[in-house]
């Protein structure tokens, strides 16, 4: 069995690859969960509000709690700002592997 240590903050020069927190949500929403061009290819629909957005990261939040999830905000050095996400879509524990989807807001 694949040992994980589920969502570790990484950091660059320029980003922050860190857990979500709640206060992301209108961030999240602004820069690329709103946007039907971002989540065209996505399996979720763009959000229609804050509200939804706020929902949706709390149930990832409390995903965190278990060591196989994957989903990493991305934080902007500049601004502070969190710009997108990268997250392990399906995880392949007999070979050792992942596949990994993520999205930018079109800004960045």
């Amino acid at each position: 069995m694949m040992k994980t240590p589920g969502t570790q903050t990484i950091e660059t020069e320029r980003l922050v690859l860190r857990r979500f927190v709640i206060e992301d949500a209108e961030n999240m929403y602004r820069n690329w969960a709103s946007d039907p061009e971002v989540t065209k290819y996505l399996t979720w629909p763009a959000h229609s509000s804050a509200e939804i957005t706020a929902m949706i990261l709390n149930e990832w939040i409390k995903q965190y709690e278990q060591s196989d999830f994957f989903n990493w905000a991305i934080e902007y050095k500049e601004n502070r700002e969190v710009i997108g996400t990268i997250s392990v879509v399906k995880l392949y524990e007999n070979i050792q592997a992942a596949d990994i989807g993520y999205c930018l807001g079109r800004a960045y």
